[in-house]
């Protein structure tokens, strides 16, 4: 199992454009020794239904989403091979960012949800090569521009 500094977590309510996002990332990760640990960018974007005022989610909708990110992290997460990133709550959906060791035990496990009989959502990821974390940069930077963070 991979060693991963204890999570902290900065809530962030901002834009993308003219649009409203909630945002929640683990600032721990902007310091954290071995990034070379976790060189892969994983991005997992849900699709929202039930959407209030500005596209974001109405509450029973957020019950539903939680439910299936819970099962998304127990899977990226399993024994340690993935950290997470971020998750962003905008425009319809939700997005969740993690920063991987293993891409292939990380895509075995998604692929087995992906299959599951039932979805609670529709839902799609990505994996990108990212030793120098340029991917994650603009999550890890945020909390710097709000004055109200650290």
């Amino acid at each position: 199992m991979r060693e991963t500094q204890a999570p902290f977590y900065a809530l962030i309510n901002t834009t993308l454009g003219e649009d409203p996002a909630v945002v929640l990332v683990n600032t721990a990760l902007r310091s954290v020794a071995g990034r070379d640990a976790f060189p892969w960018h994983l991005r997992i974007c849900i699709a929202c239904r039930g959407l209030g005022d500005n596209g974001m989610p109405t509450p029973e909708e957020l019950e539903v989403v939680t439910r299936l990110e819970g099962q998304i992290q127990s899977s990226v997460g399993a024994d340690g091979n993935g950290v997470f990133l971020a998750r962003i709550t905008a425009r319809g959906e939700r997005v969740l960012l993690y920063r991987v060791d293993d891409p292939e035990q990380a895509n075995d496990h998604l692929q087995q949800l992906l299959v599951a009989p039932v979805q609670l959502r529709e839902w799609e990821f990505q994996m990108e090569y990212d030793r120098e974390w340029t991917l994650a940069q603009p999550e890890l930077d945020l909390p710097l521009q709000d004055p109200r963070v650290n």
